[in-house]
C-alpha cells in the first residue's frame, strides 16, 4: 500500500512540475523576436511568480492542514485571505520589481506603445488610458487568476485524495479478506483432525490392522493439510484425492448398512478451487446422516458444467438431528461466509431438505 501511495504522490508532483514548467517556458517558446530578450522574460516571470506562490501555499499548507482535516471554514477564510494578500502585495511591489528589471531607460516609457512615443504628454495620457486597463481591473484579473489556480489545484488534490482513499480501502478489504480466510482455514483443520483421531481411537480395540490403515490414510490427509490448506487455491484433482481419502477413512467405522457413493468426472478438469472447501459438509453428512441402527446413505458428486463446477452432497436424516446447527464451530453459515469472501455474488448455494433427505448443492465459477 505504501508503494502505491508513493507512486500516486510521485505522479502528482510530476504533473505539477510539468504544468508550471510549461507556464514559465511560454515567454521563451512563444517569443516573436529573433533572439530571446531576457529582460522581457524576467518581466513575465515576475508577473507569474505570485500565482506560483499562491499554488505552493495552497498545495502544501492550506489543503493538507485545513481542507483534509475538514476544517472547512478555516480553509475558506485562509484561502481567501492568502489570495487577497498576495494580490495586494503584487499591486504594490509589482511595479517596483518591474522598474528594477526593466532599467531606468524603460521606466519612463513603460506600457506605452512605440507608435505613440514622442507624442505630446496629453496625447500619450489619453491614448494610454484607452489602451491599458486601470489598476483596479488588473487587480480583478489577478484575483480571478489566483482563484482559478486554487480551483485547479483543489480539483487535482481531491482526485488524488480519492485515489488514496480508494486504494487504502481496497488494501484494507484485501487484508481483512486474507485474515478471515486464514481464520476459517485454521478453524477447519483442528476440528477435522480431532474427529479423525476419535475415529482411529474407536478402531484400535476393534481391529488393529484397520487402525494402522487409518493412521496411513490420516498421514496422507495431514500432508494435504500441511502443504495445501495454507495456499489460496489448489487443484480440483488434489481436492478429490482428499475427499476420497477422507471417505475411505470414514468407511472403516461403518457397516454395510451405510451406503456411501462417490461420483467424480473421469477426466478431471484442470481447475483451481480453495482447499478444504467442502470439509465441513463432509463432516456434517457423516455426523448427521449416518445411523448405526438403520440404513443410511451419503452421496457425494462433483461435476463440471461450462465454466462452473458443481458440488453436491446428500445424506439421509436420522433421529432428531438438526442439520442447521453448527458442528464444532463450523457450519453452513461459515461455509457461506467463506464463499462470499472468495466469490462474492458469482456463486450459488442451494439447500434442499425433506423428511428423510438433506442435500446441499454448490455452483462455483472456475477458469480452466
Amino acid at each position: 500500500m505504501l508503494i502505491r501511495i508513493t507512486k500516486l504522490r510521485s505522479v502528482e508532483l510530476l504533473v505539477n512540475v510539468i504544468v508550471w514548467m510549461v507556464v514559465f517556458l511560454m515567454p521563451i517558446v512563444f517569443t516573436r523576436d529573433e533572439s530571446i530578450i531576457w529582460q522581457r522574460v524576467w518581466l513575465e516571470w515576475i508577473r507569474v511568480a505570485p500565482f506560483l506562490l499562491v499554488f505552493l501555499i495552497h498545495n502544501y499548507f492550506l489543503f493538507p492542514y485545513y481542507f483534509r482535516r475538514k476544517r472547512y471554514w478555516y480553509y475558506l477564510f485562509l484561502t481567501i485571505g492568502t489570495i487577497v494578500f498576495i494580490v495586494y502585495l503584487k499591486s504594490i511591489f509589482g511595479h517596483v520589481l518591474h522598474d528594477l528589471v526593466a532599467g531606468p531607460g524603460e521606466v519612463r516609457q513603460r506600457g506605452i506603445p512605440e507608435m505613440i512615443q514622442g507624442m505630446p504628454p496629453a496625447s500619450e495620457g489619453m491614448y494610454s488610458r484607452r489602451i491599458f486597463p486601470p489598476q483596479r481591473l488588473m487587480i480583478l484579473d489577478d484575483l480571478l487568476i489566483c482563484t482559478l489556480v486554487v480551483g485547479f489545484n483543489l480539483a487535482i488534490k481531491l482526485a488524488i485524495t480519492k485515489q488514496f482513499e480508494e486504494q487504502k480501502l481496497k488494501d484494507l478489504r484485501k487484508e481483512k479478506l486474507e485474515t478471515e480466510l486464514a481464520f476459517l482455514r485454521n478453524q477447519l483443520s483442528p476440528h477435522f483432525f480431532m474427529n479423525t483421531l476419535n475415529n482411529i481411537h474407536a478402531l484400535i480395540d476393534v481391529d488393529s490392522n484397520d487402525a494402522k490403515k487409518s493412521i496411513i490414510r490420516l498421514s496422507k490427509l495431514m500432508r494435504y493439510l500441511l502443504y495445501e490448506s495454507d495456499e489460496e487455491k489448489t487443484s480440483l484433482k488434489r481436492e478429490i484425492e482428499f475427499i476420497r481419502s477422507y471417505v475411505d477413512l470414514m468407511k472403516l467405522r461403518f457397516t454395510e448398512q451405510v451406503k456411501i457413493e462417490l461420483s467424480f468426472p473421469e477426466d478431471i478438469p484442470n481447475v483451481k478451487i480453495p482447499p478444504m472447501l467442502f470439509t465441513s459438509l463432509l463432516e456434517n453428512a457423516f455426523k448427521h446422516g449416518v445411523s448405526y441402527q438403520k440404513d443410511s446413505f451419503v452421496r457425494i458428486e462433483i461435476d463440471s458444467e461450462d465454466l462452473f463446477l458443481i458440488f453436491r452432497i446428500s445424506n439421509s436424516k436420522n433421529g432428531n438431528a438438526n442439520l442447521k446447527q453448527e458442528y464444532g464451530g463450523i457450519g453452513l453459515e461459515n461455509l457461506k461466509k467463506r464463499l462470499d469472501l472468495i466469490y462474492g455474488t458469482s456463486f450459488s448455494m442451494i439447500k434442499k431438505e425433506t423428511e428423510n433427505r438433506f442435500e446441499i448443492s454448490i455452483k462455483l465459477p472456475v477458469n480452466e
